[in-house]
């Protein structure tokens, strides 16, 4: 058999139980569905399926996983336990990974090999798959007993454009709310979107917080407006969980959003109704229990629901745990006891191999089932919850207990690596090693009184809602609450410049993946610091050491953020003019992205230039200078960008930071492009692209290097008359920004792919860019202004109808809505129509001189098209001078664009062999590009002047 497609060739697939392990692939299937799982946890599933049977060393084990490093034997009991979570170990009867102490682990399940062309397939739809599920949190243990619920709301979803399961807490609404949302992905066009309210303060802005799960920046002066010019034309589905706390801003923010967007849904969960508008409730009850009867046998008890997720749980916490007919009574009647409230049923479950099942029941009974006869509210019920958790809390070792109290500090999800840092910093009320926290977690993690995460990179564990909020309080309790949330915000802090290094040298999606887990806590930290009872010296270093990743990951609030650490700065006993200048930077910054260049970004940057020429410090210094350099680009004042780029290098050399030479010589290749000095700036762009850093540092630098000269590159190509390796290179520049976010993706499209296309005048590619381009902004646009970046071209106010360049100019109005004269001079350089007699005079006096060829020549050719005395005198000295920068600067395209230009007025003059000879000399010199519209306009010229008489 041959098989045309390397695609379709099989691969042996190992199969046990529901799943399919494809190794070549990385890829884990659970009927055929792909499993979220990290590159380490599916590294030791592959290890240890493909020895089943076998036990495999520790040793072997951690050096297949960590290679070259060295990490506790703790690091691989992690992984281990939640690659277990991940494949239900211990559910329903079924074992897969089996501890071997004081040797290995061992993978114990019957294994089979398959062979079967689908494998490849799978991979295929893998992608489209896990991106829908990506957006959701994963399950980690098996749904019981809510099936009918959930197809009942997935119904009413159908119909109601805004359901809230309410229920008490602990009873599932969660579990109930995620499996609807992969229920119904498939049926939302613009897919599912889960946000946990419970990670946000009632003080901190609902808007922000909607935004941040949305993935738009939250930079804004009406975050309102722009969550529903967002969400306008989206057919989504959006879950908020634990909306209870945010009632009254959730529902004035919702309520509006819901009439403007159309094809929007809302699933929200709460502990009571959030009584908006257009709301359809519906009650999640307590899990099915059984009857109260004497005779229930096992096989009858474990039909209801309470009593199989008991079952499932205990089997978990004790492999040798069955449901006898004796026991059958004795667990129904626990069940009952706990109001059928899973998390309550969960937690006694945990502790059965402590007591066993008789043992667990008298200690239930002695510390926590004593509820009032009769009827019980549901204040009650919140009660049983609260004394389950109290009891399985001082159930804990002392460690444990303290390891809970600090773990509840953070307010989201935490990498293991983040909390053994917080655990093992010294605080009064005592210190854990390394070692005993990676236990202390993972021990938490068996008693549910921890959930994990191993579908990333790294896993994430996280507090259940109601634990931190009790284990919160238990800190509260013990006095010890502002000395964990001031070591939470130092470990925030190391973390953000773990951050800041490592961004050069991380491809984003891995970076976000690593670090963007903590925007939450870094909110948090900042929170703390400058409340009654924090430190605002703390907040201010965490503003500075922040505002990079905000910048990035668009989640700072407002520039009130930094306004408030400058007012705190003031208020130090010690100066701090470092500090002072980062936070002017950011000013700047921030400023920049929600006003657009202005008064006060100049402000912010006058500033802190003063500030770093009184520190002497030339790292302080580039930085500063970057920031002006960078703000005046984007206004398209080139010259006076050119004005500081030379100090910048100055600068940056005297630093001896080479990173910040890297990143003066990357804003110099733009600068000089801009100017017009294209052989400078291509010198420059090949000096950065052979360094082996994809990015400067995070503060000055959010786009890959590769990205950024490659848009220079192909600019420079076209300019200089290489229009096909010019097209080649744009595409493979907007490739590669795909995978570097949306900023790099929309300057590629802006400043790179765009404007070729439309210079070659590929129109119907053109227009497809162009989409693409608005289609971006569309999700990252706050009234009007994209926030990652000035530098977005509007070239969709182009009228394309033409097919030729140059086109015969219209008129068009003054301005037309766009004052920015970086946008200005784009248009300008596609349809003449745009130019302006202020703009032909910015263009003489060499304010623009990349595109002052090509102003010049345009303006020409509107003078000789309004006619008048002094026309055709005048425009030749717009043609001559235009001609003579195209070849000082090497501008072989725009000369040739004048040479056409020339032609037609030396042709209407009878000059006839004249305008031949020149247009064939230019033409002459191209070695490229043939099928580009100047070109073919070129040709046919010539081709008209060759068969005119006089020729």
């Amino acid at each position: 058999m041959s098989y045309s497609s390397p695609d379709l060739k099989p691969e042996p697939a190992l199969t046990f139980g529901p799943f399919r392990l494809l190794r070549t692939q990385k890829l884990l299937l659970e009927d055929e569905q792909p499993v979220r799982l990290g590159s380490r946890a599916l590294d030791l599933l592959i290890a240890l399926v493909s020895r089943a049977g076998e036990v495999v060393d520790k040793a072997e084990l951690m050096d297949l996983v960590w290679p070259r490093t060295v990490v506790e034997e703790n690091s691989l009991r992690v992984q281990l336990a939640a690659l277990r979570k991940v494949l239900g170990d211990g559910q329903v009867g079924a074992r897969y990974i089996v501890n071997h102490p004081g040797r290995g682990y061992c993978f114990v399940a019957p294994v089979t090999q398959t062979y079967a062309l689908a494998a490849a397939r799978a991979q295929d739809g893998a992608s489209g798959l896990l991106e829908h599920r990506q957006r959701l949190p994963a399950r980690l243990t098996r749904m019981i007993g809510r099936a009918s619920a959930v197809a009942t709301l997935a119904a009413q979803l159908s119909t109601r454009r805004f359901v809230t399961i309410v229920g008490t807490g602990g009873i599932g609404k969660t579990t109930v709310a995620l499996a609807v949302a992969e229920t119904l992905h498939a049926g939302y066009a613009h897919g599912v979107r889960f946000i946990d309210l419970a990670q946000v303060a009632q003080d901190r802005p609902v808007p922000a917080a909607l935004a941040t799960g949305l993935g738009l920046p939250s930079l804004s002066t009406d975050p309102v407006a722009t969550l529903g010019a967002f969400l306008r034309d989206k057919q989504m589905l959006i879950v908020l969980d634990n909306c209870e706390h945010l009632i009254d801003t959730l529902v004035p923010l919702i309520e509006p959003i819901l009439r403007e967007a159309a094809s929007l849904h809302v699933l929200a969960t709460s502990r009571e109704p959030l009584r908006a508008e257009g709301e359809w409730l519906h009650r999640l009850p307590a899990l099915a229990l059984p009857p109260v009867s004497e005779g229930l046998a096992a096989a009858q008890a474990i039909t209801y629901p309470a009593v199989e997720l008991f079952v499932e749980r205990a089997t978990a916490s004790l492999d040798s745990f069955e449901l006898a007919d004796q026991d059958a009574p004795l667990i129904c009647e626990l069940c009952r006891r706990l109001d059928g409230n899973a998390l309550a049923i969960e937690l006694a479950a945990a502790r059965v191999h402590l007591f066993g099942l008789r043992g667990l029941v008298a200690h239930l009974d002695a510390h926590v089932l004593q509820l009032k006869q009769g009827r019980r509210s549901v204040l009650l019920r919140q009660q049983t919850l609260a004394s389950m958790l109290d009891w399985s809390y001082q159930l804990l070792a002392p460690n444990e207990r303290l390891v809970l109290r600090r773990l509840s500090i953070f307010t989201g999800p935490f990498t293991l690596d983040a909390a053994t840092e917080l655990l093992t910093r010294v605080v009064a009320d005592g210190t854990v090693g390394s070692a005993d926290s990676i236990d202390a977690i993972v021990d938490l993690t068996e008693k549910s009184l921890l959930a994990s995460d191993a579908s990333g990179e790294s896993i994430l564990f996280r507090l259940l809602e109601l634990t931190r909020a009790f284990a919160l309080e238990e800190l509260t309790r013990s006095g010890h609450y502002h000395a964990v949330a001031a070591q939470h915000a130092a470990t925030m802090l190391d973390l953000l410049g773990k951050a800041t290094q490592s961004w050069p040298v991380m491809h984003r999606p891995t970076w976000l993946a690593t670090y963007g887990w903590a925007a939450h806590d870094v909110r948090a930290a900042l929170a703390w610091a400058f409340s009654e009872g924090g430190d605002p010296s703390t907040g201010v270093w965490l503003t500075a050491a922040a505002w990079p990743l905000a910048n990035e990951m668009g989640t700072f609030d407002e520039p009130a953020a930094i306004d408030r650490a400058l007012a705190a700065l003031a208020d130090l006993p010690q100066r701090h003019p470092e500090l002072e200048t980062r936070l002017h930077i950011a000013l700047s910054t921030f400023q920049q992205q929600l006003k657009g260049p202005g008064a006060e970004m100049e402000a912010a940057n006058r500033t802190a230039i003063a500030l770093a020429e009184r520190s002497g410090r030339a790292d302080l210094q580039s930085q500063a200078l970057m920031s002006v350099v960078l703000g005046t680009m984007a206004q398209g004042l080139y010259m006076a960008a050119v004005a500081y780029v030379d100090q910048l290098a100055s600068a940056a050399q005297r630093s001896g930071d080479d990173m910040l030479k890297l990143v003066a010589n990357r804003v110099g290749t733009q600068v000089w492009h801009f100017a017009g000095r294209h052989a400078k700036a291509r010198a420059l762009a090949e000096q950065v692209l052979r360094h082996p850093v994809p990015r400067g540092p995070l503060a000055v630098s959010t786009i890959d290097h590769g990205v950024s000269m490659r848009i220079m590159g192909a600019r420079m190509l076209w300019i200089e008359g290489f229009a096909d390796q010019a097209a080649a290179l744009a595409q493979e520049t907007v490739e590669r920004a795909t995978a570097d976010g949306p900023h790099s993706f929309c300057q590629a499209l802006s400043l790179g792919a765009c404007p070729v296309a439309l210079w070659r005048g590929d129109h119907a590619l053109a227009r497809e860019l162009i989409e693409k381009l608005r289609s971006t902004l569309a999700a990252f646009q706050v009234g009007g202004r994209w926030l990652p970046t000035a530098a977005t071209i509007p070239w969709w106010l182009l009228d394309l109808s033409a097919t030729t360049v140059p086109a015969p100019h219209r008129r068009v109005p003054a301005g037309a809505g766009v004052d920015n004269l970086l946008y200005l001079d784009h248009l300008m350089t596609v349809d003449g129509g745009w130019v302006t007699a202020d703009a032909a005079s910015r263009a003489v006096r060499g304010d623009a001189p990349w595109c002052a060829p090509e102003v010049l020549r345009a303006h020409a050719e509107n003078i000789l098209l309004a006619g008048g005395p002094d026309a055709v005198s005048m425009a030749q000295g717009l043609l001559t001078h235009s001609m003579r920068l195209a070849r000082e600067q090497g501008a072989l395209a725009w000369e040739l664009r004048t040479a056409v230009s020339q032609a037609r007025l030396w042709r209407d003059q009878a000059r006839v062999a004249e305008a031949h000879a020149l247009l064939d000399a230019v033409h002459g010199r191209f070695s490229e590009g043939f099928s580009s519209a100047d070109h073919r306009l070129a040709v046919a010229l010539m081709k008209q002047l060759a068969s005119t008489p006089g020729a």
